[in-house]
């Protein structure tokens, strides 16, 4: 008798030492797996947060750069003085219809102060109390500029109570919308066939930038790029243009002449020195012909493990500042010329 057929077979397999050994041997390979994944999701996230910087940075470089070179503008000329109804005093046309105070200006007039198009504060708020008092952030300038709108706008799409000026290449004068009032100007006066016109009408832009301490709500830690814009009214409403803005500096290009004197004669137009807003002895001469910006950009998120480390920055001369705070940073600087800046004015130069 076969008593091979009556034996049971031992079954063959992992024994349980075997698999806790398997299994340990899985987490280990499983924990490598996860340990990169995580630290390469985490240089990704780094890299997305500094090129988000690099972009927002791009954007409102190019947004100031564009406000700078047009400030002074006034429509078809850039002669400040011909330009009807601005700021009170003493100035070539008269004024046939007073544009009313706007709601939250700056200061008294200074929507449509033109004389003074371009004015900066050196790490200090000048309109604290008005047009620029959203949590402002110490220690950052401030910037307030003037111009007309480069678009050429149709009598009938002025809007109500919109500031506007109407301008030739002798004359211009600043009005409310949507009529023009009854002038003295006889080019400026409203003609029928629009292909006899000599005017243009243009939006006048009255806007000042600053650092606000925050961008949701105040206290929520992440500062804030604002700007201050004429709108409807009149009124100057401030608005978040750029959250993440953390540094606004400013440097100005002035030209002072021959023998450190301003004159409208022996000017050049070229930069002779860098000085701070401090530094600029006449905001209305035209001593100004370029603006160098300087913005200090930071992560809404921090880096994790410290993946950014220590950064060192120098802004506008100033002693390096060293951050190691787990946000991540980037500073962008651009020069800026002002188009409109270098204007001789024959009627104050007295030639």
């Amino acid at each position: 008798m076969n008593t091979s057929c009556l034996t049971p077979k031992r079954s063959s397999g992992f024994s349980l030492i075997e698999m806790m050994l398997a299994m340990l041997i899985g987490l280990v390979i499983m924990g490598g797996v996860m340990k990169l994944y995580t630290s390469t999701r985490d240089t990704q996230r780094s890299s997305e947060d500094q090129l988000a910087l690099l972009g927002d940075a791009r954007f409102a470089i190019e947004t100031i750069a564009y406000d700078l070179r047009h400030t002074g503008l006034w429509g078809r000329q850039n002669l400040t003085s011909v330009v009807a109804c601005q700021k009170s005093g003493a100035k070539t046309y008269a004024c046939p219809a007073v544009l009313p105070a706007a709601t939250s200006d700056c200061a008294s007039e200074e929507y449509i102060n033109l004389e003074r198009a371009l004015f900066a504060a050196d790490n200090s708020n000048p309109y604290s109390a008005t047009c620029a008092n959203q949590s402002y952030k110490a220690g950052t300038d401030v910037l307030s500029l003037r111009y007309a709108d480069t678009n050429k706008l149709d009598d009938t799409v002025l809007s109500a109570s919109q500031a506007y000026i109407r301008t030739t290449t002798n004359v211009g004068m600043l009005f409310l919308g949507p009529n023009f009032p009854a002038s003295p100007y006889k080019e400026l006066a409203d003609v029928a066939d629009p292909t006899k016109r000599k005017y243009s009408n243009h939006l006048l832009v009255s806007r000042v930038y600053y650092v606000s301490d925050y961008t949701d709500a105040p206290g929520d830690g992440l500062p804030s790029l604002r700007r201050v814009d004429l709108q409807a009214g009149p009124l100057m409403q401030s608005e978040v243009m750029l959250p993440g803005v953390e540094d606004f500096q400013l440097e100005f290009g002035v030209d002072i002449g021959a023998n450190g004197v301003k004159d409208a004669k022996l000017t050049d137009g070229q930069v002779d020195s860098y000085v701070s807003a401090d530094g600029v002895a006449n905001w209305d001469g035209g001593e100004v012909v370029a603006v160098r910006v300087w913005l200090l950009m930071r992560s809404d998120r921090k880096d994790r493990d410290g993946i950014g480390g220590a950064q060192t920055f120098t802004i506008a001369g100033a002693p390096p500042v060293t951050f190691n705070d787990g946000y991540r940073r980037y500073l962008v600087s651009s020069v800026v010329k002002l188009r409109n800046a270098f204007q001789i004015d024959l009627q104050k130069a007295g030639s």
